[in-house]
Parts: C-alpha cells; structure tokens; sequence
C-alpha cells in the first residue's frame, strides 16, 4: 500500500506520527518498538520518518513529550463556592478515573523500565508531567490556603499526596481494580482522611476564613 508523504502540513505530519510512536512503545515498550510499523501507522514512509527523527532515541524523546500532554490538568470545572469536601471529592474521582486509564497505566509502566537506559529522558518526563498535573492542583490547595480553609506548610507535597491516596497509581500498576459501587464511599473518605490532616475540625466553604 502507498503512503502520501509530500503535501502533508508539517504539525499533522509531526502528530501522525508521535501518535503511532506513542501506541507502539506503549503495546511493545522501546527495545521492541518497530520504526517500520511506526512510519506505516503514520501514513508515511521510514525514510520519511528518519528525516523527522533521526534515530529511535530522538522519536522516543518527542514521544514521551508528546504523552505528556495527556497529564495536563483543567480545574476550571470546580466551583469554588460548594463546601471543600465536595470539591475534593469531584477532584478524587478525576484523579482516579484519569490515572486508571490503559493509557496512562501503560505510560507509568513504559517511564518505569526505560529509567535506567534513559535516566536523564525519564527525568525529563516526569518534570513536563508534574508541571502539567501538579501545577494547577498545588495553586488550587494555594488558594484554599489563602481563604484560610486548609492549612498546608508545602502545597506541592499536599498535591503529591493527594492524588497518590486518590489515583491508586501502585494498585493500578498491579491490574487491581475496585467494585464500581464502592469507589465513590472508599474516595469521599480517603477525602475526610486527607482533610483532617490539613484542616482538622468541621468543614468550611471557601470564601470564609477561620476564626
């Protein structure tokens, strides 16, 4: 079958193919990634490929950039006027649902045995990732600081916490998964659990400062 090369935008090019990269080092992790099967699933040819990325190492580094992107993190959906437990709650199911996806448990896994070979790559990585993940979850624990509803010396390592407790990344990696309709009462206590390490005593709305 032919593939069409020439004429092709060089940003659809660019997504085609970091697309078919990242479905291939997920399915077959780096050292059995196929660069002909990569070019093919992009619609392009290897020469083609190789004129983009000039070895394996350099498409894997535009790979892990390129899923890196899918840990970019949107809160504008939470309304910052119901009670804090209710807002934690809506953000733990994110997390859990987010990070028990086949994709992103593939991912943790592919970071996970290429450390060694690329320990600097990895690095790398995991930076873009806490940026896109973390970033917006530690400025929201900042300003529920600020309104003097939780009290947290590191937001960081509250962020950190948290969606460990919430995302269950080891069990994930491990194939556990919990009975739908346990999730939402395991998740609003693990909510109450967080809580009451940082904002122990009854619950506030944000907006409303302690006495």
């Amino acid at each position: 079958m032919s593939v069409k090369t020439r004429g092709r935008p060089r940003k659809e090019l660019d997504v085609a193919l970091l697309e078919a990269a990242a479905a291939e080092f997920l399915e077959f992790g780096y050292t059995d990634a196929n660069i002909e099967r990569i070019a093919a699933a992009g619609n392009t040819t290897k020469p083609a490929l190789y004129r983009r990325y000039p070895s394996k190492e350099a498409l894997f580094e535009a790979t892990l950039s390129h899923l890196a992107k899918d840990f970019e993190l949107d809160l504008g959906f939470l309304d910052h006027t119901r009670p804090v437990e209710d807002a934690l709650y809506d953000l733990a199911l994110l997390f859990y649902e987010k990070l028990g996806t086949t994709k992103v448990v593939s991912m943790t896994r592919l970071s996970a045995f290429t450390s060694n070979r690329f320990p600097e790559l990895i690095l790398a990585f995991r930076a873009e990732v806490m940026k896109g993940f973390m970033g917006p979850l530690t400025a929201y624990f900042q300003w529920l600081n600020e309104q003097g509803v939780v009290s947290m010396r590191d937001t960081l390592d509250a962020a950190i916490i948290f969606t460990t407790l919430t995302g269950r990344p080891h069990e994930r990696l491990m194939g556990v998964i919990m009975p739908e309709e346990k999730v939402e009462p395991h998740l609003r206590e693990l909510v109450r659990f967080f809580l009451a390490g940082y904002a122990p005593g009854k619950s506030r709305k944000p907006g409303k400062s302690r006495k």
